[in-house]
């Protein structure tokens, strides 16, 4: 088991966002949290990471608990590629390698740019080594958070709407490259995501929000159009084109 999730409570100023959510997650698969606005899925990933401290609750990795470490324990075991970020004049170089803050003691090693060299060259952003992150286009710029988040060396990848503000290629691309990140690496990923039909393309497992709760946890091949309709209130078909399943409001 990679990563367990158990009975996380979450409120805003005591209105409940999440109640009870409970679910796991095996290496080297993706899950897509799912759910209408509001629904919890950024409030999620940001107890899972400890940004946000939840009022109960675990989460395990690897069989520790993240609960228990101090912020650069929780750093080297989970990567998290925010929704927003903040503009920087820092180049892609320099970005890329503030991923290895918590493992430095005294000063960066080495090793420290050999391993930010060689995820830069994985991703295919070495081009760009030099150039501010500031001059970069948004599919770019996600490329190089991602990177950042890979130098951590995490076990766990949580990415909030990866793709939001991307066209149609970049979409394509960005998922592509965390699909293949988590394969290749034998990592988790975890993905707050407003598409269906991106998420039904490239997870293998959906978390389904509503009402603060988990109401359903479903493989790619159980996912179900009632499912669908129960949380987001649509009448739904799911189709098969060319190989891919799509769902198909009607």
């Amino acid at each position: 088991m990679k990563l367990k999730v158990d009975n996380i409570n979450f409120s805003y100023n005591s209105h409940p966002v999440l109640s009870d959510t409970t679910f796991s997650l095996e290496q080297g698969q993706i899950m897509c949290v799912l759910g209408v606005n509001g629904a919890g899925k950024s409030t999620l990933l940001k107890c899972l990471n400890r940004i946000l401290k939840p009022a109960t609750g675990s989460v395990m990795v690897d069989q520790k608990n993240l609960f228990l470490m101090d912020q650069n324990g929780v750093a080297r075991c989970v990567g998290y590629v925010p929704q927003r970020h903040p503009e920087t004049r820092m180049t892609v170089f320099e970005a890329v390698l503030m991923g290895r803050r918590p493992h430095i003691r005294w000063s960066l090693s080495k090793n420290d740019y050999v391993l930010a060299e060689e995820i830069m060259e994985q991703i295919g952003i070495s081009h760009l080594a030099m150039r501010p992150v500031s001059g970069l286009s948004g599919g770019e710029i996600q490329k190089v958070i991602i990177a950042r988040a890979l130098a951590q060396s995490p076990s766990i990848l949580l990415l909030d709407e990866p793709t939001s503000n991307l066209d149609l290629k970049n979409q394509l691309d960005v998922m592509g490259l965390i699909q293949t990140l988590v394969r290749s690496r034998g990592l988790s990923a975890i993905i707050a995501i407003h598409d269906l039909n991106t998420a039904v393309r490239f997870a293998d497992r959906f978390l389904f929000l509503k009402h603060h709760k988990v109401r359903a946890v479903s493989t790619r091949d159980g996912l179900t159009a009632d499912m669908i309709k129960q949380v987001y209130g649509v009448d739904v078909v799911l189709e098969t084109v060319m190989g891919h399943t799509l769902v198909v409001p009607i």
